[in-house]
């Protein structure tokens, strides 16, 4: 089955390239990291090849910030080594050039396409293969496997979207699972949901969520020091709505119109991807809200004198949550899955989310255990729990701490999940 899926995805792509490049040449889309797109990685003629290579594949920034985490546990256990880091998305690659250390490689992944697949493996020539999270390409694990590279997964999990899709595709994605050597997995949920579309029972283990596996930050005062003073706090209250999604921030106005709020909490907006600036930007506009943009404060330009931030930098949300009062986590009152909550958690704060939590659900289920998370119906029930707690200080305070302990509680995941990885690579 795999060989006619392999014959036609390449028939179809060669047979449609021309007329790919040709809309690439015109419109500009996808233009930049093209050449890695299809394994051209000049770059790597200089990497030590006596080196044990490991490729570690991260789909985006939210995988980004696992691998932060995953690395040097990696370097721990097998000591002087190689790693090549590939991610999906541009915003992915900027990200990890940013923030992983200036020895791992960063790069685009290649076009799950034969002969490019073929190409990639023989420039990054690796030891062993990690992907964090499911990704599943059929031509490149296969060809992994079949170049006896040691493929593992990290982090593995299953959103009920994508597991209802799998289970159509019955013997080839059992196929596909089974190159996996070993697989360390988030839930008994998630595990039983590989199991059943092919994972071998003796490959596949539960660890927790590396991403959950955040360290509280030594500098912790002095990084909100710095905030408080370039945000210009005193003492109003901190409204952040986190990694939000199209229609979400038109909801969340409701909040700032509100004037029991608004005349005493600033907002702070952090869209998911900044490419939505723009959008944003009119949104305030069409509704005669002045604002700041985040990195004009940050960068000292202008004092603070409106109500209302829109965060138009990467990277800083994780830190920014520790000035909140109240977060609320996007993708969530859109069907988006949700986002990591954790990331607040870690900073002794309650989270609020909406019903779409599923790709987070073993995080909600966590925080909503000790009663440090709360799912709000829409935003008219995110605005009544707010103004209960603005007037239940105590009960409130008592519930971020709750967070933050079962937050902390999570540590260590992410060398467990390798250790048993390595282990397999190293047998």
């Amino acid at each position: 089955m795999f060989s006619i899926y392999r014959i036609a995805v390449g028939i179809l792509f060669y047979c449609s390239l021309p007329f790919s490049l040709l809309f690439v040449w015109i419109t500009g889309k996808h233009r930049e990291g093209l050449l890695q797109r299809f394994a051209i990685y000049p770059e790597l003629s200089e990497v030590p090849q006596e080196n044990t290579t490991v490729w570690l594949h991260a789909a985006s920034v939210g995988e980004v910030q696992a691998a932060k985490a995953i690395i040097p546990e990696i370097r721990r256990e097998l000591g002087d080594i190689t790693i090549i880091l590939t991610t999906m998305t541009l915003t992915g690659k900027r990200v990890a050039e940013r923030q992983i250390e200036p020895r791992v490689r960063c790069y685009l992944a290649p076009l799950d396409i034969p002969g490019i697949v073929e190409l990639a493996i023989s420039r990054i020539k690796p030891d062993i293969y990690i992907c964090i999270e499911t990704e599943l390409w059929p031509v490149l694990l296969t060809a992994l496997s079949q170049r006896k590279v040691f493929v593992g997964m990290l982090n593995g999990r299953i959103s009920s979207r994508s597991y209802e899709k799998y289970k159509k595709l019955g013997n080839f994605i059992s196929e596909v699972i089974r190159r996996f050597d070993r697989m360390a997995v988030i839930s008994d949920k998630d595990r039983d949901k590989y199991l059943s579309i092919g994972a071998l029972p003796d490959s596949i283990i539960v660890e927790g969520n590396v991403k959950y596996d955040i360290s509280p930050r030594v500098d912790a005062e002095m990084v909100l020091l710095n905030f408080r003073n370039f945000l210009s706090l005193t003492s109003e209250k901190v409204f952040i709505a986190g990694s939000t999604h199209n229609d979400e921030e038109l909801q969340l106005l409701r909040l700032y119109t509100n004037h029991s709020l608004a005349a005493e909490t600033l907002f702070i907006i952090v869209p998911r991807h900044i490419e939505r600036l723009e959008s944003l930007e009119n949104l305030m506009e069409e509704n005669s809200i002045d604002y700041h943009l985040f990195s004009n404060l940050k960068a000292g330009a202008q004092p603070r004198k409106h109500s209302m931030i829109l965060v138009d930098t990467m990277g800083d949300l994780a830190d920014l949550y520790g000035v909140a009062d109240y977060i609320f986590c996007g993708g969530s009152l859109v069907n988006k899955g949700g986002h990591n909550i954790m990331e607040a958690a870690i900073w002794d704060k309650a989270v609020f989310y909406g019903h779409s939590i599923d790709d987070f659900h073993d995080a909600a289920d966590l925080l909503e255990s000790v009663e440090g998370g709360f799912k709000v119906d829409d935003v008219a029930d995110l605005e009544r729990k707010i103004l209960y707690y603005n007037t239940h200080q105590q009960e409130y305070n008592y519930a971020c701490n709750r967070a933050g302990k079962i937050a902390r509680a999570q540590v260590g995941s992410s060398s467990r999940q390798i250790k048993y990885i390595l282990d397999g690579f190293l047998q």
